[in-house]
């Protein structure tokens, strides 16, 4: 329920929907959810986000192209649709 909540609320999509991205976004709050929040510490998240798609490269997940293009996504462009609830 958190995951699709969260899911819902930054982004507007259900966690199925989401991109490399965005996952590593949510992934990257666990450790701190209020600091590392994206839309309070738009800086904190993203250096999370970043370490995130970093893990996903080294265990052989994503590849440096996919990590390249995941990060090229403006953190704005990412959360253009928070608060605006899930859509299918």
């Amino acid at each position: 329920y958190g995951l699709s909540a969260a899911s819902c609320g930054y982004f507007g999509v259900t966690p199925a929907r989401l991109s490399w991205a965005q996952a590593a976004l949510m992934a990257g709050l666990v450790q701190g959810p209020s600091a590392d929040d994206p839309l309070t510490s738009p800086t904190r998240g993203r250096a999370r986000e970043e370490h995130v798609i970093g893990r996903l490269v080294a265990v052989g997940e994503l590849t440096q192209s996919q990590a390249d293009q995941a990060l090229a996504v403006p953190l704005s462009a990412l959360l253009a649709n928070a608060g605006q609830g899930c859509r299918a």
